[in-house]
């Protein structure tokens, strides 16, 4: 079954793996077990990862928690593991209890 994962609109959080926000709903979206992926998804490409990759200047790769941020990159973690473009909380910072 379809993932919003491998949908060209989403974009996975970097940090929680079940957490996405949809380009095209303009929403945020909670993966689970059961959610099947709205009636926009269009499945990725590699030319549609190539163009975020040149645009943006990096991807993500959900399976292992990395950035990519070359071609040769991608190549390899296409090979078995789920890449989308992720999207980084930006008041993750504020929300983090802080150590002294």
């Amino acid at each position: 079954m379809p993932d919003c994962r491998n949908c060209v609109f989403f974009k996975l959080h970097d940090t929680y793996e079940y957490l996405g926000y949809c380009v095209n709903l303009n929403e945020v979206v909670v993966l689970s077990g059961g959610r099947r992926p709205c009636p926009h998804f269009r499945e990725v490409t590699l030319d549609d990862l190539r163009k975020v990759l040149s645009s943006v200047g990096f991807l993500y790769c959900a399976t292992c928690g990395e950035y990519i941020y070359t071609l040769e990159e991608l190549e390899k973690h296409l090979r078995k593991h789920v890449v989308t473009s992720g999207f980084s909380d930006d008041v993750a910072g504020e929300e983090s209890p802080a150590a002294d």
